[in-house]
């Protein structure tokens, strides 16, 4: 739940869909060569493209 809280306000606050949203999520896992599916795991900061 607080998860999506989260997610909805990255979304609001960058102007895009949540989609995008879990696309930052990713990219930022991929940069740091950690497993998202970590239990306990979140990025530092977001980085968006465009």
């Amino acid at each position: 739940m607080e998860l999506e809280a989260a997610k909805e306000i990255l979304a609001e606050v960058f102007r895009v869909p949540l989609s995008e949203v879990d696309e930052m999520i990713r990219c930022r896992f991929e940069v740091e060569g950690v497993d998202p599916k970590e239990k306990g795991l979140w990025p530092q900061e977001f980085c968006l493209e465009g």
